[in-house]
């Protein structure tokens, strides 16, 4: 592990419905994304997967229990000349690029049309509940964990990857409602 010791990383994580999901993540995510066999080869597909497999096995590792914790979780991650942002639920992640700030990063909400399409395609419902929601219940078409509805609600992420010379915010949702993006850029 001594040549991934220059690769910074930083991630952000929420959890809804409880805490078990995000406390999962926190200890497991970054640990298993860092010993991806492909992390610094195919970084891409090493957030994917790591995404992927670290909800199997929290979900896994609550199967016998009554719970349905969730988490959202953002992770920016710098390889060589480029910054990975991987983004599953309603965590941002911004950057200042000349005092501009850009989102890299797309709520996955249930009203989104994409998202909407592909869980209705898996035969999910999108409901108004006070907002849009998967099942009426969850305010999010991508989680960690959220057993009930893991066949609508995914943990696969959407990967962008830009140049590294800028400033990065990763914030949960809530900060978002108070932070303008543009006043984030002229404090990152």
């Amino acid at each position: 592990m001594a040549e991934l010791k220059h690769c910074p990383a930083s991630f952000a994580n929420i959890g809804h419905g409880g805490s078990r999901a995000a406390e999962y993540l926190k200890k497991h995510l970054f640990s298993n994304l860092m010993t991806h066999p492909q992390f610094l080869t195919d970084t891409k597909l090493a957030l994917s997967e790591t995404y992927k497999q670290t909800d199997v096995a929290f979900l896994e590792s609550e199967k016998d229990t009554y719970r349905d914790d969730g988490s959202t979780a953002s992770a920016a991650v710098l390889v060589g000349n480029h910054l990975y942002v991987a983004n599953v639920g309603d965590s941002r992640t911004i950057v200042s690029k000349a005092g501009k700030a850009i989102a890299l990063s797309d709520d996955h909400k249930p009203n989104r049309s994409d998202e909407r399409k592909r869980i209705e395609s898996a035969g999910g419902v999108i409901m108004w509940a006070g907002t849009w929601r998967v099942g009426g219940v969850l305010a999010m078409s991508r989680a960690f964990g959220n057993r009930m509805l893991k066949q609508f609600v995914i943990a696969e992420p959407e990967i962008q990857v830009t140049a590294s010379n800028s400033s990065i915010m990763l914030s949960p949702e809530g900060v978002m409602f108070v932070l303008l993006v543009s006043v984030v850029s002229t404090h990152v």
